[in-house]
């Protein structure tokens, strides 16, 4: 015997999980609650229906108990005609001897009825009837031996009567009934029944007497009647639910997402020169909100990035143009006049101008990086400030430190901090007089340096100036001398860099200016 065995590409593919991936979001879950909804109203409708449907077969099964005592006690009695007289339910009185003493609705249309019927019960001692003993029976075909009396020419059964008064109409109803419960299973109650000689009429007993068992059918046509006005409402209206479901869920996901379409379009939108675009933010307090957040915030990272792209290349472009004219004019006049200069000189100039090249460009892409610390050491930036006025004591002016703390940590990157301190003394060098004087505080959350100049004041519109790129508040001084204007700019990022804020003013009782650095304290030590 061969065996075929089907390899993973061989096996057919399940599409449907990938029919669901493609489809739109609001769709997949409109199918998905219409889903559930068709599920979950689905079997509360089968609930209803098979509680319905047990209910009303439980009372017909209580009716035909209670028919059958009333029924037998007549038939005790001597009573030759027994009937359910308001809804003809089938019943059928077989003796001992397996004659039909009365036979009524579709007992009398059924074949082989007797033949198919549970055994009789035991006689009861002493009492004319016993109690009802619930059994079941399936019934076969239909006795179709006076066929031409109930059907019409064309086969169909004849419709039903509209009264019940004459034995005619009473047959066809029988007959009917008949086709309604043939080839089924039928609950029926048998109860045993004693006649009294002086009361029967057609004796099985020695004494004259009558022993005789009660059939008492509980038709299903009566659960089905009372379940049947609720299929069509059932059938019809459970769909129509779960696709109203489907609807709601479909607008209401379409609507939810309405606010992220917006996001999309407005990000679509934002072009290289539409940065300071931002998302509209929703109300609701959900996902959809937080996203139109994140999105801000980074589209403001975003703007910051390319801000300081766009400053690195004008500045660049507009700090290095001199140098660089100058140092290409130092080396074509020395090669066009090599006998009129000193070639030392020259070098000497060349090499001036390619460490000012290099310094600058240094400067810029430092302002240029991203806006966070390069690491997170713990610094000591009290013996940090003790450190540099120890190296700028002797350089030009005095530098004195009058007052700080044994540590004054702070978390961040100790060369930029490094850097910080050394352009606020180089700056605090440059401009002052006699003297400079270095205070470094600790409050318990804060870290305070600030630098002192004893030089000339600046006026209160130029504190927030001087920290801009490139500003030069006496522009008759050359360059070399007076930097190249990007160190207290150098030294705000920094500070921004760390969580600080870096400040410059004039207005108290000693000439000059105080430039103020202020540092967070790290929330794991101990003031």
């Amino acid at each position: 015997m061969r065996t075929t065995v089907m390899t993973a590409q061989q096996r057919p593919a399940h599409r449907t999980p990938l029919l669901l991936r493609v489809l739109p979001g609001q769709v997949r879950i409109a199918l998905v609650s219409g889903t559930a909804a068709l599920v979950l109203f689905g079997s509360g409708a089968w609930w209803l229906f098979q509680h319905v449907r047990t209910y009303a077969d439980q009372r017909t099964q209580e009716r035909a108990y209670e028919l059958s005592l009333q029924l037998a006690a007549q038939a005790a009695a001597g009573k030759e005609t027994l009937s359910d007289s308001l809804f003809n339910w089938p019943l059928i009185e077989v003796d001992r001897k397996g004659r039909t003493v009365i036979a009524t609705g579709a007992a009398l249309g059924l074949a082989d009825l007797k033949a198919l019927l549970p055994p009789p019960p035991a006689p009861p001692p002493r009492r004319a009837t016993g109690a009802p003993q619930r059994g079941t029976v399936h019934v076969g075909a239909v006795d179709e031996r006076e066929h031409d009396r109930f059907h019409r020419p064309d086969g169909t059964l004849k419709p039903p009567p509209t009264s019940f008064t004459t034995a005619e109409q009473k047959a066809l109803l029988a007959h009917r009934q008949a086709h309604t419960l043939a080839h089924r299973t039928i609950t029926v109650f048998a109860t045993a029944v004693h006649t009294p000689a002086h009361a029967c009429h057609r004796p099985t007993e020695t004494d004259g007497s009558c022993r005789s068992t009660l059939y008492v059918f509980a038709p299903p046509y009566v659960a089905e009647e009372a379940t049947a006005p609720l299929r069509t409402p059932l059938t019809t209206g459970v769909p129509l639910a779960a696709l109203l479901v489907a609807a709601l869920a479909w607008a209401t996901a379409r609507r939810s997402l309405r606010p992220v379409e917006a996001i999309r379009q407005e990000v679509a939108e934002i072009t290289d020169t539409s940065l300071d675009r931002r998302v509209p933010v929703p109300d609701a307090r959900d996902p959809v909100r937080r996203l139109a957040l994140t999105t801000n915030t980074t589209l403001d990272r975003l703007e910051t990035a390319v801000e300081r792209q766009r400053r690195f290349v004008a500045d660049a472009s507009h700090e290095l143009r001199s140098p660089v004219a100058a140092l290409r004019y130092e080396l074509e006049t020395a090669l066009a006049h090599p006998d009129t200069i000193d070639p030392h000189q020259t070098l000497h100039d060349a090499l001036t101008a390619t460490q000012r090249i290099q310094t600058l460009t240094e400067d810029l892409l430092l302002l240029a990086r991203p806006d966070h610390p390069a690491v997170h050491s713990l610094i000591d930036l009290a013996g940090l400030a003790t450190e540099l006025v120890h190296e700028y004591r002797h350089r030009g002016h005095p530098v004195s430190l009058r007052s700080s703390p044994d540590q004054a940590p702070v978390r961040g990157d100790g060369t930029q901090l490094h850097r910080l301190l050394r352009n606020l003394l180089d700056n605090a060098v440059r401009h002052a007089r006699t003297a400079v004087t270095v205070n470094v505080t600790d409050d318990g959350h804060t870290h305070t340096v600030s630098i002192h100049n004893d030089g000339t004041p600046l006026a209160p519109e130029e504190y927030e100036h001087i920290f801009e790129r490139f500003t030069r508040l006496d522009e008759a001084r050359d360059r070399d001398r007076g930097g190249s204007g990007l160190g207290l700019a150098i030294a705000r990022d920094i500070a921004e860099r760390h969580h600080g804020t870096l400040t410059a003013h004039s207005d108290h009782p000693q000439p000059g200016t105080t430039f103020t650095l202020t540092l967070p304290a790290p929330p794991d030590t101990d003031p």
